[in-house]
């Protein structure tokens, strides 16, 4: 029985895959914004920076984005990273995912409430991946390939034109992009060696 389950063990080892994150510090444990940038309304970063900030807790650490006064003359808060797929070959598949909540006091029954924004951004070329003005939160996934090197992800907080607007946050986490990777099965001639060890194992032990 132990030696099968070790058996079974080395199997699993030898079929998991692996892949790294392609994007750094996608889950901000470092407490702060190293590897991702802050702009404001295309001005890079702004001066004021307190409409970006990590929450931490417990050590566990996110980021969160709000909008800036109305009176100012900030129409978006964006934090971005920059995508190097140089390393990816043309052919892969890649998962892009991450958490997210949005929530604020606009009247969020259409589009002219504050909204929350990701988008492929490569300055001349815009794809938007996700655009929301109602109250949520989830786990958002898409596949993209190596074409996009170059590109930015941006996550964009775009206040609206009510009353209410520039009174919304958008939180962020677990952001991960990562090449999908094949399960090769054991080759069969290494599965037939393993049967018969455990075979010759088991006899022996029911001769004792």
């Amino acid at each position: 029985m132990k030696f099968t389950f070790i058996i079974a063990a080395t199997l699993l080892v030898m079929s998991t895959p692996t892949s790294a994150n392609l994007i750094s510090n996608g889950d901000f444990q470092t407490c702060d914004f190293t590897h991702w940038g802050l702009d404001t309304d295309g001005f890079g970063e702004p001066a004021d920076t307190s409409n970006f900030t990590i929450i931490d807790e417990a050590g566990q650490c996110s980021a969160q984005v709000s909008t800036g006064n109305p009176f100012a003359t900030e129409f978006a808060n964006t934090l971005f990273t920059n995508l190097d797929l140089s390393s990816v070959s043309p052919d892969a598949i890649l998962d892009l995912q991450f958490d997210w909540t949005f929530s604020g006091f606009d009247l969020q029954t259409d589009e002219f409430s504050d909204a929350f924004s990701v988008v492929l951004n490569n300055g001349m070329d815009l794809e938007e991946l996700l655009f929301v003005f109602e109250d949520g939160s989830g786990t958002f996934f898409t596949q993209l390939d190596a074409s996009y090197d170059g590109f930015s992800l941006d996550f964009a907080l775009l206040p609206g034109f009510n009353a209410e607007s520039y009174a919304s946050i958008f939180t962020l986490d677990n952001v991960a992009l990562t090449e999908r990777v094949e399960v090769t099965a054991p080759h069969t001639s290494l599965l037939i060696a393993f049967g018969l060890c455990a075979v010759a194992l088991r006899r022996k032990l029911q001769q004792q």
